[in-house]
């Protein structure tokens, strides 16, 4: 919910533009390699107000010493980590998932005494607090669940420990529930006692080898349920590699995790399996060695939206922004009819993606919006799928199609926020947002 970089409505930095336009690539380089950051997700500039928002002159200074002390454990390193990330959110942010989350507890607390749940990152605490109050409203005693929340910026940690929120943490949710869990302050709205309890903040960071010891030490073990929601998106593939593989490692066997709108596609279909609305499942390896999914890297895999045709939501719930990890595939011509499933081509479309054959089931998109182009719900696969070969621009206007026939798809609106802010047009992006929170609430 944190870690999602910073675009402030600022000029760039100064650095940009004069003989120390090399700074932003060295710090930039240095991001990625400490805290996985892609700078291609989020543009040279906004490294450039980073950089500026931690050393106002340093566009008058030594560019070597410059770097140097934002490489190092130094006040302005930590000035710039608290400016590239956007320790930000709101409470109960997409409901149903918080929902999913009480009763996957309620079940796995069938079976144990205590369930452990992982928030990460966890902003200033808005995703933990809502977890615990989805639990507690669920029923669930607070002495049976325990919830560790870890962020890498000491802001976002000692905002969440503080417990106060502004109105704006509010812009989300059912009705009442700030009545019930909060009382007005002069600072702000303070968080109920009965929510901070069973809540333990850290100040950590997922990169960080040692992470996974440290995580389970604070939760007494490893976690039922994680909360990694809209970090992977903007990690190199290295590091959501790393950080996929910490996940795996804090995860108890039947856990599962839940992540952002846009990062349904980013988690490797032959280890991970859906589980809920943005809930994902480790699959279990094959008994037989040579069933089992080959990790030859190739074209991206889409994960299976739903098994069960008929228990088809009514709408799509996530977007992709996926890196361009079939940049070989192309937009073949229709494939020929021996060679797609037969039936709804929605459904034989997943299936070639889910085979791996991206160009096949972008064919079999193209060709069913030739004989209709009004299908949502067609055109949105085929802007996953032109996202998972890094057509964005494709891609975008697919998605302006579908919000252009369903106004309120918020999987479309939340996938055309994240294409503007990769534009640097914060305005579009909180248009589209602002729509796709509204779209969230009036949802049956």
């Amino acid at each position: 919910m944190t870690a999602t970089p910073g675009s402030s409505g600022r000029r760039a930095s100064s650095v940009l533009g004069t003989e120390l336009g090399d700074l932003v690539d060295v710090v930039g380089t240095q991001l990625r390699d400490t805290i996985g950051l892609d700078v291609g997700r989020i543009g040279r500039d906004a490294v450039a107000r980073a950089i500026d928002a931690a050393w106002p002159d340093a566009a008058a200074a030594d560019s070597g010493t410059v770097a140097a002390r934002l490489a190092a454990d130094t006040p302005e390193r930590r000035r710039l980590l608290e400016a590239i990330v956007v320790s930000e959110s709101w409470f109960l942010r997409e409901p149903r998932v918080f929902a999913h989350a009480a009763s996957f507890i309620q079940r796995r607390l069938r079976e144990k005494q205590q369930a452990a749940i992982l928030s990460v990152p966890c902003a200033a605490g808005e995703e933990a607090y809502s977890l615990a109050m989805s639990l507690l409203e669920a029923g669930i005693d607070a002495d049976r669940f325990r919830i560790v929340a870890a962020d890498l910026s000491p802001r976002a940690i000692a905002a969440a420990r503080a417990g106060v929120a502004t109105e704006n943490a509010f812009r989300g949710g059912p009705d009442g529930f700030r009545d019930r869990w909060f009382s007005r302050t002069a600072a702000g709205w303070a968080v109920a006692a009965a929510l901070r309890r069973p809540i333990v903040f850290l100040e950590e960071n997922l990169l960080d080898p040692a992470a996974s010891s440290r995580l389970r030490r604070a939760a007494g073990g490893s976690f039922d349920l994680i909360c990694c929601r809209n970090l992977l998106i903007y990690l190199t593939a290295e590091a959501r590699q790393q950080v996929e593989k910490t996940l795996g490692e804090l995860l108890s066997p039947g856990g599962e995790v839940i992540v952002g709108a846009a990062e349904a596609v980013i988690l490797p279909v032959a280890r991970w399996q859906p589980a809920g609305p943005l809930a994902f499942g480790r699959r279990q390896p094959a008994t037989d060695p040579a069933a089992r999914p080959s990790e030859t890297p190739g074209p991206r895999r889409l994960p299976r939206l739903i098994a069960d045709r008929s228990a088809r939501p009514r709408r799509p719930r996530s977007a992709a922004v996926a890196d361009s990890a079939a940049a070989n595939a192309t937009e073949a011509a229709v494939a020929p009819a021996a060679a797609r499933p037969s039936g709804d081509p929605l459904a034989a479309a997943e299936t070639l993606a889910n085979k791996g054959d991206i160009a096949a089931a972008i064919a079999e998109c193209r060709r069913a919006l030739q004989a209709d182009p009004a299908q949502p719900k067609l055109l949105f696969l085929q802007a996953l799928l032109q996202q998972s070969i890094g057509a964005d621009t494709t891609a975008e206007r697919l998605l302006e199609k579908v919000v252009y026939l369903e106004p309120n798809h918020e999987a479309a609106l939340l996938a055309l926020a994240l294409a503007a802010r990769r534009r640097g047009d914060s305005t579009a992006e909180r248009r589209y947002r602002r729509r796709a929170a509204l779209a969230a609430e009036s949802a049956p």
